[in-house]
């Protein structure tokens, strides 16, 4: 989700500092070079009006120098139309933007120079301050190849380097340059004569450091101008009969081929015949159609493997350690509701999210280390086949893997996807792949189904189950934009160009950085929807209408005092009693009657209907729920609750299938601009989860 906020208050906090603006290809090492310089200290936000991350984070040159690094997304090229890559341009071409930098670091792949080169062509002509970090040097160096580094610096007319972010190679020096007083750069391919009549009469429209960037914005103008510019600037194209588009595409196809030329004087050719590389050599087994599938299917399930392995150990000792000091401080407490509130209340919540954390740092720590290897990317190569056959390409598999992570960023990514309809189909099935919000859910559930063993002594049952249910999401939504395709009359026109990165080994720090953010995230936005609905759930479930709770209260006093060997077991009965006639238990009783078929009672009635709010808000409503009913004989938070085989199923097929997230509901009908969308879609997936639930449970039942 957008939070604007966030980066202009860092902006507002930042402004008086050095702006350095990381800008690359993507998998050129920009992000393993923004967490060796930055480390921790990194601050995660969104860019206005669009998904990606805006990373920023200070930096200490060796002068002294405190600066804001500013990670700018990946990009090809300064003539992207995707939304996303747009970023990069909009910061580039306006120079009255917040974030329009002080210092531009190009980072460029030294194992493929001629597609690095050629965005480095375009961000050097912007006429900003600019060094060149050549990356990965030591991948090009064991291939037994060098690069003339400082022939691409004369060429450029940049102070360049050689790094290798990964090893934390370079660095040192790279900070070294930033520190000394850099001009723009003077080189220029841009035909400036061949467009000085247009470039004349457009000037006074822009602000321009260089000919190319006036070029640049006249043919971005949509977001720069306002209206009144606009309609000028119309004149003056039409007045010099000039076609931006069409002028655009031979100016890059120039650059292109003047680029790739100039390229191959770079290297220093130590071999004289092609030679297999370790990556073509993986790429015939990785890639391959039969065996390519079988590592995807074992690498997902080692993936799930680890998260029970892994997180099985901090999930009990937060989970007893919650518990334990919310009763301690509980009992510190008068005996009064407020106690009640803070042991049942809060701390019962919070330990519904926290005890998942282990889980979500796990997954998104080894989703790094896979992205960061390149074998994500043989992922989307591999994916675009089978999914042209529903009505996407293979653009259509990064928001749908973002899926895994979450609904509302993936939809949101599918801005990339040109053709329409494709994006449509892509869309409308995100939800159904199973998002972090469900792994909590996923987790709780399968304890109740899977018991915790392992096959052959190292396979567990439990992540086997995990795998599957992530699976039938993907295939239920295959099966879905199958019927959409169907049913569409137009016919697919979309293309997809994928240049494959080099594997490499996989950076640790990278990882650990996702975890810890990814973690923040989740605890912090999780973390806020839980406290708020623990504490309106259990003043829901503590309070009631009239004066039944004082007739109960009335009722259990004079039984406890009759039958005082029994107190704990009434004590157990009056607070069920007393749950059942809140205003909690009311709401549930309402919809029992809806919900019955599927297995479900009115608590479990009560967890659905809160976690349309976050999918992950139903553990901790369970959790809430029971925490209240139990009394003393209550377990520790989640394991006072017992469910039955069929309903445990039953309630895990639904929640595969059940849109419960207001949030993707609100962000379909922005990208789709139709509420209509958004209410089939609702309704939809509700009706699929209700009939496969129902199914379930009459099946195992």
């Amino acid at each position: 989700m957008n939070k604007p906020n966030i980066f202009w208050h860092f902006c507002t906090f930042m402004g008086n500092k050095k702006k350095i603006a990381l800008v690359g290809n993507p998998n050129s090492g920009k992000t393993s070079l923004f967490n060796q310089l930055t480390g921790l200290n990194q601050k995660v936000g969104n860019y206005p009006g669009v998904t990606v991350d805006k990373r920023s984070g200070t930096i200490k040159l060796p002068n002294q120098e405190l600066c804001e690094l500013i990670d700018l997304p990946g990009t090809y090229s300064l003539s992207s139309k995707s939304e996303d890559e747009k970023v990069v341009q909009d910061i580039l071409l306006n120079p009255k933007s917040a974030a329009f930098p002080d210092l531009v670091i190009l980072v460029v792949d030294g194992t493929n120079l001629p597609r690095n080169l050629f965005l480095a062509s375009q961000v050097i002509e912007m006429g900003i301050p600019t060094i060149m970090a050549i990356n990965m040097v030591d991948i090009v160096e064991k291939s037994g190849d060098q690069l003339k580094i400082r022939a691409i610096s004369d060429y450029f007319d940049v102070p360049t380097t050689a790094i290798s972010a990964r090893k934390n190679k370079g660095i040192k020096e790279l900070l070294e340059l930033a520190t000394t007083e850099i001009k723009p750069s003077t080189k220029s391919l841009f035909n400036k004569e061949k467009y000085e009549n247009i470039l004349a009469e457009a000037k006074h429209l822009f602000e321009s450091t260089t000919p190319y960037m006036l070029f640049k914005q006249i043919n971005n103008a949509q977001s720069l101008l306002d209206e009144k510019g606009l309609i000028e600037l119309k004149a003056i194209i039409e007045k010099k009969n000039f076609e931006p588009l069409k002028e655009e595409i031979l100016e890059i196809s120039d650059r292109v081929s003047t680029v790739n030329k100039i390229s191959t004087t770079f290297y220093i050719k130590k071999t004289h015949k092609k030679q297999s590389t370790v990556t073509d050599k993986i790429d015939q087994y990785v890639t391959h159609p039969f065996w390519g599938f079988l590592i995807f299917l074992a690498v997902f399930f080692l993936l799930f493997q680890a998260i029970f392995t892994f997180a099985s150990y901090p999930m009990d000792f937060i989970n007893d350690s919650i518990v334990d000091l919310g009763a301690w401080v509980g009992h510190l407490l008068p005996d009064s509701w407020f106690a009640d509130f803070i042991a049942d209340g809060i701390f019962a919540g919070l330990a519904g999210v926290l005890v998942f954390v282990p889980q979500i740092m796990i997954l998104f720590a080894l989703i790094a280390l896979l992205e960061d290897t390149g074998y994500l990317s043989r992922v989307s190569f591999m994916t675009d086949g089978l999914l042209k056959r529903f009505g996407m390409n293979g653009k259509s598999v990064i928001p749908l893997v973002g899926g895994f992570a979450c609904s509302i960023p993936a939809i949101m990514a599918a801005r990339s996807i040109e053709n329409k309809r494709e994006r449509f189909i892509t869309i409308f099935i995100i939800p159904l792949m199973s998002c972090s919000a469900r792994l909590p859910v996923y987790v709780f559930l399968v304890s109740f189904i899977a018991p915790n063993e392992y096959l052959f002594g190292f396979i567990s049952v439990q992540g086997l189950y995990m795998m599957g249910l992530y699976l039938l999401g993907f295939g239920v939504a295959l099966l879905v934009a199958m019927v959409i395709n169907l049913f569409s009359k137009r016919k697919s026109d979309g293309s997809f160009i994928l240049e494959l990165p080099n594997y490499k080994i996989p950076s640790l720090r990278n990882a650990l950085n996702a975890a810890i953010n990814k973690g923040k995230i989740f605890v912090l936005q999780a973390g806020k929807v839980i406290l708020i609905a623990s504490i309106i759930l259990w003043v829901l479930s503590y309070f009631g209408p009239g004066d039944r709770f004082e007739q109960i209260d009335e009722k259990y006093t004079t039984l406890i005092a009759e039958n005082e060997v029994y107190a704990d077991s009434l004590y157990t009965q009056m607070s069920s009693e007393k749950l059942e006639n809140s205003y909690l238990g009311i709401m549930g009783k309402t919809i029992e009657p809806v919900i019955q078929p599927l297995g479900f009672d009115w608590k479990i009635g009560i967890a659905i209907v809160a976690s349309f709010a976050a999918r992950e808000v139903f553990v901790g409503t369970m959790s809430t729920i029971y925490s209240v009913e139990g009394g003393e004989e209550n377990e520790k938070g989640l394991r006072a609750i017992k469910f039955s085989y069929a309903t445990a199923f039953s309630l895990l097929i639904f929640y595969v299938f059940a849109l419960q997230c207001m949030s993707t509901i609100a962000i379909v009908k922005q990208e789709t601009g139709s509420w209509g969308v958004a209410g089939i879609q609702f309704l939809v997936f509700t009706g699929i989860a209700y009939l496969a639930s129902w199914l379930t449970f009459v099946w195992l039942g």
